[in-house]
C-alpha cells in the first residue's frame, strides 16, 4: 500500500517512514494547500485530507500539529509554524517573561483519506513543560524549548530525538492499527 504524506517538512517524512515502514510506503508529495482557520487541529488535518484525496485521486496523510501553551490559552496551537516564522521562539520565550505556569502539550493530529472516502483523524498529545531559554541544537521547530514529562531535557537536547517524540508518534500509531483493521 502505498500513501502520499503532504508535507514539506523532511523530518516529519523520516517520522512518517519510520513509524510506518512494513505497514506502507511513504512517499511525500511537496504541494501548497489551503488549511482551514480552525483551532481544533483534527478538523484542519479532516478537511486538507478529504480535499487533497480528491483533487489527487490518491490516498492521502496530512499532520497538523503543534505547540499548546496553558498560560496562553493553547497559543500558538495550530498555528504554531506562522507564529514560529513571525516571532520565533525568542517571541514564544518573551511572551512567557514573568509566567510561572510552564506547562504545555505538544498536539499532533493525522489526516488520512482514500479518493471518495471520509476523511479520519487521529490525535497524539504529550504533556510537558516550556523551558526557560532554548537549549539544543537537534529536531525542528519548538524542540529546542519542548521538555517532555518525565525529561529534564528538551528534544534538541535529544540526540534522537525522532526515535523519542510521542505526540506524532501517538497518532500515526492509531493510523496504522487502522489501516491494519481495513
Amino acid at each position: 500500500m502505498k500513501i502520499y504524506f503532504a508535507t514539506h517538512n523532511p523530518g516529519k517524512v523520516r517520522e512518517f517512514k519510520e513509524i510506518l515502514n512494513g505497514i506502507a510506503e511513504v512517499e511525500p508529495i511537496d504541494v501548497e494547500y489551503t488549511e482551514i482557520q480552525s483551532d481544533d487541529p483534527q478538523q484542519v488535518a479532516r478537511v486538507s485530507a478529504k480535499e487533497l484525496a480528491e483533487q489527487y485521486q490518491k490516498p492521502i496523510v496530512v499532520e497538523d500539529s503543534g505547540l499548546f501553551i496553558d498560560a496562553l490559552n493553547g497559543f500558538p496551537g495550530v498555528y504554531s509554524a506562522p507564529i514560529h516564522k513571525q516571532i520565533g521562539l525568542s517571541g514564544i520565550l518573551k511572551l512567557m517573561e514573568g509566567i510561572s505556569d510552564r506547562t504545555c502539550s505538544y498536539r499532533s493530529a493525522v489526516g488520512y483519506c482514500s479518493p471518495g472516502s471520509d476523511a479520519v483523524t487521529f490525535l497524539g498529545i504529550e504533556r510537558g513543560t516550556l523551558a526557560t531559554q532554548e537549549s539544543g541544537s537537534h529536531g525542528f521547530g519548538h524542540d529546542p524549548l519542548f521538555i517532555p514529562e518525565g525529561s529534564s531535557q528538551t528534544y534538541a537536547q535529544m540526540e534522537d530525538v525522532s526515535k523519542v517524540k510521542q505526540f506524532r508518534r501517538r497518532a500515526v500509531e492509531q493510523l496504522v492499527e487502522w489501516l491494519k483493521s481495513k
